[in-house]
Order: structure tokens, then sequence, then C-alpha cells
């Protein structure tokens, strides 16, 4: 609860949950409108014409630059998969035993790794932990395709079931695993 100075109650304020993907759909919507309004000022309606009184050049190269970073920046929203890092919080503050068949606690290195990775997907997974030390993404598709990955400090494994190539299981190691993983999901999807 909240006081005015006479002691009066003020109601506590409602926090709002939100959906990133909502927001981002919002705010490009509304930057689309506002930066369109500046470019239909610079541009014809054949085109531009840089001999239009007060057409500066400079300012709208200035502009076009500010209007990239702010898109991009709008985009990268979905980049902050704001389940998957929630889940990896959870699976942060798993105790020795949190399976209650005596499992292992997880190593900050590892869900610092596995932070990296989320933040570089083009998809957010399905994260889960699991009994053997790794921690698990999942992607599933519709029509059946289903594509995993066990993360470990060391290497990745893979499970994957898809249409042309039915099961295949193989294991991610060294520097390159990471970028295996992340192009593994971008044709996941392709």
């Amino acid at each position: 609860m909240y006081y005015r100075s006479n002691n009066t109650v003020i109601n506590q304020p409602i926090f709002w949950s939100f959906n990133g993907d909502d927001l981002k759909e919002t705010i490009t919507y509304v930057m689309n409108g506002l930066f369109g309004k500046i470019e239909n000022s610079f541009f014809g309606k054949q085109g531009i014409n840089e001999n239009v009184v007060g057409y500066n050049k400079k300012k709208y190269d200035e502009l076009e630059k500010v209007y990239s970073m702010a898109y991009n920046n709008i985009n990268s929203l979905t980049k902050h998969y704001i389940v998957a890092n929630a889940t990896l919080d959870d699976i942060s503050k798993l105790e020795y035993n949190w399976n209650d068949n005596g499992a292992q606690a997880f190593s900050v290195k590892l869900i610092e790794r596995c932070r990296q990775i989320v933040s570089q997907l083009v998809a957010e997974p399905f994260v889960c932990p699991t009994a053997c030390g790794s921690i698990q993404f999942e992607y599933e598709k519709e029509n059946g395709e289903y594509i995993e990955f066990e993360i470990y400090e060391d290497r990745i494994e893979v499970y994957s079931e898809s249409l042309i190539n039915g099961e295949e299981e193989f294991v991610l190691y060294g520097i390159t695993a990471n970028d295996k993983m992340k192009q593994m999901v971008v044709d996941f999807y392709g």
C-alpha cells in the first residue's frame, strides 16, 4: 500500500505483463508511421527530389541511420527470449538432488553457455534441465519434425526426426559447435 501525506491510502500500482512479440509489433507500427511521415516530407510522388526547399541530404542520411538502428533494436527484442531466459534462471537455482534421484546442480559455466546460445538463435527453444547434467533445447513443428540439443559444457548432442532424413543422432564438439547448432535451427525452419 502507498499513502498520501494525509495518510489516505493510494491503491498499489498494477504491474502489467507483456508479450515480447506484441511489444515489438506495437513499437514497429508506431516507428514505421513516424518515420514514414518523416520520409514522406522528403519524397515526392515520383521519388526523391533533392531540389525541394528544406531538403538536407545530410539530415536525411542521419535520419535513415537512426531509423535503421531503431529498427534493428526492435527486431532484437525477440532475441531476449523471455521464457527461455526465465527457465535458465530457474535451472541455475536447482541444487543437488533437484529431481529426488541424485541429479547434480548445474554449473555457472553451462548456464552462461546456454544464455549465449539462446541470444543468438533465430527462434526461442523450449528449455529444460536433464538428469544427466545437460540443458536441453527443443524445437518441434506441426508436421512432426523435431530437433533437440543437449548442451553440455564441452559438447552438444543432437537428436532429430525429419520427414526427409528420419532419425539422426550425432555430437558437435569444439569451438564451432555453437555456430553449427545455430545453423541447424535456421535450416530446421528454412
